[in-house]
């Protein structure tokens, strides 16, 4: 019988995605880094994160307020697509003229070019950007996994190419460069976009509401990494930036594809409850249990496996990584506990929420790393995983709030991710402490991957009742392809 793909609305996709997405995310950053050395990835590091805290402010302003309208007419599309790539040709001219500034504060002039380079792809990112948005509203989940699908691979590929030749901290731009270019040309060519450029003032009006307060709530959420790698590039050195780079990237690259995925499998779903409490509540609750049972394994699992992963697949010169990964992996496991509150405030039309939560999760650590300055690359993990700690019971408490559920009845949607987890957590330590004690680095990682990945599995699929997560059922048919 011949196999056949699942439809192109089918939330697998988004399960693809994550998996295709996180696997090559994390393997380019290893190979990546590992070909260039630590200064060059460090350069690399600074660069990417300047580029993508300003794509954050032009490719992002409307995509979820085109989600979340309940009336949606080309006008408002037109105008959104039109405003956005302005939007990216004023940040692309910006990050041309800050380059300079960055780089004499990073001390490090061969940052400029770097940042210049980047620059151009703004425009091209914002119309990704706001097409994404009506994809989304429309559930294509096909078409967004095709981003990851093929602009990962070829960014890979890029990346090495440029790394075997010699260009040093050019790898990185190449890999961004391409993963860029591959998703402008996927919306371009199917997420059917009307290409006639308009304004239309009462139509920005309408969107505004959502639009205003969610794109600095996302450019303080998403880009505060990249604003603390900024700051780090200050108070330290370029080899310290690049071992906290690998770090937190590490479990970065894997964990930002799950709160991606879910916040697009969430928000069109929540935003079309937004006028029923009682079935709001219900799919917040299989929300949330999905992404407990994607996030967690993956956190725990690099924080278990933190030294090995570190020695085997970039050898002991970046050893210094391995205690910062451990920790901010284990509060990574923590933070997939309380589901997608983001996007419930979204639905609700109380995107504000999420201004105040974000600000206060950027000030926190930034605040601390400015007055600890921290030498070590633990010490700036302690600073960096402290935002979670305070922000998370607040955020708990302000969803539960809206949907007038308890704190037991979160836990009981998360029971199976954090019993698996648990037994996962055990297995894997017992096997590093026995069997797998004296085996090399490689083949301990690879022997505690698979042990944990089947007990993980196991115990998940039987606390589940021998089911796949609610979740992944697709809610309910939409308009026609």
């Amino acid at each position: 019988m011949t196999p056949r793909l699942p439809a192109p609305r089918s939330p697998t996709w988004v399960v693809a995605e994550t998996a295709t997405a996180a696997a090559f995310s994390f393997f380019s950053l290893l190979a990546i880094t590992r070909a260039v050395g630590p200064e060059a990835a460090g350069l690399g590091a600074v660069a990417v994160a300047a580029f993508l805290l300003a794509d954050l402010a032009c490719s992002s302003i409307f995509t979820d307020a085109l989600v979340q309208r309940a009336s949606l007419s080309e006008h408002h599309i037109r105008s959104a697509l039109t405003a956005q790539v302005l939007a990216g040709v004023g940040w692309a001219l910006a990050l041309a003229l800050l380059a300079p500034v960055i780089a004499r504060l990073a001390d490090a002039p061969e940052v400029s070019p770097l940042i210049l380079a980047l620059a151009a792809l703004l425009p091209f990112s914002a119309f990704s950007g706001a097409t994404a948005g009506v994809v989304l509203r429309e559930q294509r989940y096909r078409l967004l996994a095709m981003r990851a699908l093929l602009g990962q691979p070829l960014g890979l590929l890029a990346g090495l190419l440029l790394a075997a030749l010699g260009f040093g901290a050019w790898a990185l731009i190449a890999q961004q460069v391409t993963a860029t270019v591959a998703t402008f040309a996927l919306m371009l060519a199917f997420g059917r976009m009307p290409l006639r450029p308009a304004i239309v003032r009462r139509a920005l009006a309408d969107l505004w509401p959502v639009a205003g307060p969610q794109i600095l709530s996302i450019i303080v959420t998403a880009g505060r990494y990249r604003l603390f790698v900024l700051a780090l590039g200050v108070v330290t050195t370029e080899a310290v930036v690049a071992v906290c780079n690998v770090a937190f990237r590490l479990l970065d690259s894997a964990l930002g594809i799950v709160w991606g995925s879910i916040s697009r499998l969430s928000l069109p779903r929540l935003s079309a409850l937004q006028a029923n409490r009682a079935g709001l509540a219900e799919a917040y609750g299989h929300l949330a249990q999905l992404q407990a049972l994607m996030g967690m394994p993956i956190a725990a699992g690099i924080a278990l496996t933190a030294p090995d992963l570190i020695r085997a697949l970039l050898g002991p010169v970046w050893i210094d990584a391995a205690e910062a990964t451990r920790l901010v992996g284990w509060v990574a496991v923590f933070s997939f506990s309380w589901g997608d509150p983001g996007s419930l405030f979204v639905a609700l039309g109380k995107a504000k929420r999420n201004v105040l939560l974000s600000a206060v999760a950027l000030a926190v650590p930034l605040g601390i790393l400015l007055v600890a300055r921290p030498a070590t690359p633990f010490g700036v993990a302690v600073c960096w995983a402290s935002s979670t700690v305070v922000v998370g019971p607040w955020v708990v408490w302000l969803a539960l709030s809206e949907l007038k559920r308890s704190p037991l009845w979160l836990l009981g949607r998360i029971a199976p991710a954090l019993v698996a987890t648990a037994a996962m957590a055990g297995a894997v330590l017992l096997l590093q402490e026995t069997f797998a004690r004296d085996l090399p680095p490689l083949t301990r990682l690879v022997v505690s991957v698979v042990a944990g990945a089947l007990v993980f599995s196991t115990v998940a699929w039987l606390a589940l009742g021998r089911q796949p997560p609610r979740g992944l059922r697709n809610p309910g048919p939409v308009a026609a392809e």
